[in-house]
């Protein structure tokens, strides 16, 4: 194999545009992508049958049209009506060329009905299959697309972010650990809140690393982490221009098809009009009969071999330049040079109609030539350790490379209304929630209104000016439905028809989707849940709870819960799911969960942790709307993240049994993971009411090494309750 690695990255997305009304022009946008760009996609995934490491971001936009049997069924539609003007077109004595290209329309738009019929018009299913089956990696993005550095407050941006993992995680079946943020806009602290929802990269314009504190050693050679430990892959814009490049890439070979001529405004209005908008206007068919050519109008009949031939050569060409692009930093190790080549998806295909067939080439010739692909996923499970820590500024890659685009004079004035959106819904959970199941259903829906309305496109194509009427009119919408259903809500005038007929017009995300808590600030989120409940318990998590115990911990955590238990106090256990052994068991006071991290499938153990304690949080959430838990309690590193933003986000006090640290355990450790466990230890110290370590270590060793506090003590016997009775009653109403 050829020193370093090429990951391709395809970010499939197009804002909400779903209508029940027929004839919506926007809605052709979906079937264009599909014939385009997704299905031509998924024909070279189908034809190779192999794994090309290829990850695909498909935004829970593009999701849930995909599964919306409205748009299915008239996809359909459209794909008949395609075929039958083919049809009529073969039967009115055109050129040989003509008729050449025609039969290639004919047999290609025949091959996309079956394709999508295959798949139960569902396009879902076949993504999800050939990820299933090892060939693709799959992530997703924010609910709508909504530009993060512009959010005013925290609430929506975890809310972006929580609602698009939930809606991928229905369809999907997992919950991914990369995400795309829309526009790869990356801002400072947005890393927080991802590492929180369990993300552990995504993707950023180069100059992101450029610029960074400090200037990463490796450049754009390697992804780096964040403050937050987030992964942040820079795109590779040598080897992306190669592609894309209005000056050098490839699509503008006049052997490839021209965009811009379509055969709808070549046909006299008599004869096109049937297949026309019935209002009478012109729209593009599909049906691109020209090649490029050339700069000039004139344009020649598209020769399908020829654009054939000149996709091998082209995948030919970046296969070599890729080559060289990897042999000019092959002395670069640990880790080896990474080109990130990411991409709108719809460019290939929709745009340069022989994308997604050039992909299929090149992915043979990179085979061909030892070029090793790989997907983010998998760099992270080989080199997380080999990465640095660096400060990323806000940056986007947009025009100029920062939020220009997203704020000008076109659609600035969108900001101040999604700003009132976003404070307003902070108000009404907290005001609102669980007061009633139609208010818990409204507010759900007021998220689900503004979500619609944060989305980027709205802003972009005000910038370009493209349809701009429509993503006007659609954000007033959106913002007309959040003060209507909101004015209802403060009159208790919500209803059941009403939240239907507001679901109705834009029935985008499932209700299971939307947890209304996010929008919750940490003081609202106590004040409504932990407030006034009963059944004080104790939440106890930890990494080994089984009926065979090996080790100190083990032994030690069961005498803890059983000497509890015999105080009287109800304590709930929460640890990692184990094979044989029930779920849920209950045991008088104490209450056992085993629980299923929240993404099964990796390999490494950071990422493994991650996800469990992910678990941990969202099952406690659950419990806590019927158990007020007055105090949590953990055991070992491997607990800690769970056990900081629980008590965090619960009010509650935090208590911590270090039996032994990375640092005693692997006194002459170095490297990532060490660095990695060491870094989560420390963080304890500051945060628990009380650290508790065995009696056997050298608290003096532990200072050299550690940021030890005066709250560090030896541990308890197990008759003397860990608990501090003032810091519980100081915080437990």
């Amino acid at each position: 194999m050829k020193p370093g690695y090429f990951s391709l990255v395809l970010h499939a997305h197009l804002p909400y545009v779903r209508h029940e009304e027929k004839h919506r022009l926007e809605e052709r946008w979906v079937y264009e992508a599909i014939s385009e760009t997704y299905i031509p996609i998924l024909w070279q995934v189908d034809r190779l049958k192999r794994p090309l490491h290829w990850t695909v971001s498909i935004s829970p936009p593009v999701v849930e049209m995909l599964a919306d049997p409205l748009i299915q069924d008239r996809y359909v539609e459209h794909l008949d009506e395609m075929l039958e003007l083919i049809t009529l077109e073969l039967s009115e004595g055109r050129s040989q060329e003509e008729v050449s290209t025609l039969h290639f329309y004919q047999q290609r738009y025949q091959d996309l009905k079956n394709t999508f019929l295959h798949w139960n018009k569902n396009l879902n299913e076949a993504f999800r299959t050939y990820r299933e089956q090892g060939y693709i990696d799959m992530v997703t993005c924010t609910a709508t697309h909504g530009f993060n550095p512009h959010l005013f407050t925290e609430q929506a941006a975890r809310a972006e972010i929580r609602l698009g993992l939930n809606c991928f995680e229905r369809h999907y079946g997992f919950r991914p650990t990369g995400i795309w943020l829309p526009e790869c806009a990356y801002t400072p602290g947005v890393d927080r809140i991802l590492y929180e929802e369990g993300v552990r990269y995504t993707f950023v314009d180069e100059h992101a690393l450029l610029e960074a504190d400090p200037t990463p050693e490796k450049g754009i050679g390697a992804p780096v982490y964040s403050p937050h430990g987030v992964a942040l892959f820079p795109r590779d814009q040598i080897i992306s221009g190669k592609i894309w490049s209005s000056m050098i890439g490839y699509p503008g070979h006049p052997d490839y098809r021209e965009f811009y001529r379509d055969l709808a405004y070549d046909r006299d209005w008599d004869y096109i009009q049937p297949f026309m908008h019935p209002e009478g206007i012109r729209f593009d068919t599909g049906l691109k009969m020209h090649r490029i050519t050339g700069d000039t109008d004139q344009k020649d009949f598209y020769v399908r071999e020829w654009a054939e031939h000149q996709i091998d050569n082209h995948a030919t060409d970046f296969a070599k330049t890729l080559e060289a692009h990897l042999e000019a930093h092959g002395g670069q190790t640990f880790p080896p040079f990474l080109v990130t080549a990411p991409f709108d998806a719809e460019l290939f295909g929709h745009w340069w109609f022989e994308g997604p067939e050039f992909l299929g080439k090149v992915a043979e010739r990179l085979e061909e030539f030892g070029i090793e692909t790989i997907t983010p996923a998998i760099f992270l499970e080989r080199h997380f350790q080999d990465l640095q820590t660096v400060h990323v500024s806000m940056n986007t890659w947009g025009r100029k490379g920062y939020g220009e685009v997203w704020i000008n004079e076109r659609n600035e004035w969108m900001l101040r209304h999604l700003h009132v959106m976003e404070m307003q819904l902070v108000k009404d959970v907290a005001d609102y929630r669980d007061s009633s199941e139609l208010a818990t259903r409204a507010l759900k829906q007021l998220i689900r209104h503004y979500v619609l309305a944060v989305s980027s496109d709205w802003a972009f194509i005000l910038d370009g000016q493209t349809t701009a009427q429509y993503a006007a009119e659609r954000f007033r919408e959106h913002t007309r439905l959040f003060a209507e259903l909101e004015t209802a809500l403060y009159r208790d005038e919500v209803s059941e028809r009403l939240l239907e007929e507001h679901y109705n017009v834009y029935p985008f995300l499932q209700d299971e989707d939307i947890e209304i808590d996010s929008f919750l600030s940490p003081h609202d989120y106590y004040v409504t849940v932990e407030r006034g409940r009963e059944d004080d318990a104790i939440l106890l998590l930890t990494p080994e709870y089984t009926g065979n115990l090996v080790g100190d911990l083990g032994h030690r955590v069961v005498a803890e819960v059983e000497a509890r238990a015999k105080e009287g106090e109800t304590i709930y256990v929460l640890t990692p799911f184990k094979e044989g052994l029930p779920e849920y068991e209950r045991h008088n006071h104490v209450h056992v969960y085993r629980v299923r991290p929240t993404s099964p499938f990796l390999e490494h153990v950071m990422n493994q942790i991650a996800t469990q304690n992910l678990a941990y949080v969202k099952l406690v959430h659950e419990l806590s709307s019927r158990v007020n838990f007055k105090a949590v309690h953990h055991f070992d590193w491997m607990t800690i993240p769970a056990a900081r933003e629980l008590a965090k986000s619960l009010s509650i006090p935090l208590y911590s049994t270090m039996l032994s640290f990375e640092a005693t355990r692997n006194p002459h450790g170095h490297g990532g993971l060490y660095d990695a466990i060491h870094r989560i230890e420390n963080s304890i110290f500051h945060a628990a009411e009380t650290v508790y370590i065995d009696e056997q270590l050298s608290m003096e060793d532990l200072k050299e090494r550690y940021a030890i506090q005066d709250n560090t003590e030896v541990c308890l016997p197990l008759d003397q309750s860990p608990y501090k009775e003032k810091a519980l009653k100081k915080n437990v109403k």
